[in-house]
């Protein structure tokens, strides 16, 4: 199994939104998908909920069964089309792929 973590940074205001708006856009549409693309075997998205400077505002855990499964759900044309409106309304990323 592969565990994919990302973390965002989003910009305060961002596609007429605020970062809190923009973060329950980008948590709908990310946790949709799981019923869209079925290489997604779990995923979780959560906002921040501590006020403490350096945090970041949002993350994603999702679980796939192998690399190729990671990959697949990454060009999926439905996480492509979720990808576009996240790096619009981002200012920095970090993530992590690791086997458990």
């Amino acid at each position: 199994m592969i565990k994919h973590i990302v973390l965002w940074i989003l910009k305060p205001e961002a596609e007429g939104k605020s970062a809190a708006e923009n973060a329950v856009i980008i948590k709908e549409r990310l946790e949709g998908l799981y019923s869209q693309i079925p290489e997604i075997k779990s995923i979780e998205v959560h906002s921040n909920t501590l006020d403490i400077a350096g945090n970041y505002n949002l993350s994603l855990i999702a679980e796939f069964e192998s690399e190729n499964a990671l990959y697949a759900y990454q060009k999926n044309p439905l996480h492509e089309d979720v990808a576009i409106y996240v790096k619009k309304v981002v200012e920095s990323r970090a993530s992590i792929d690791f086997e458990f």
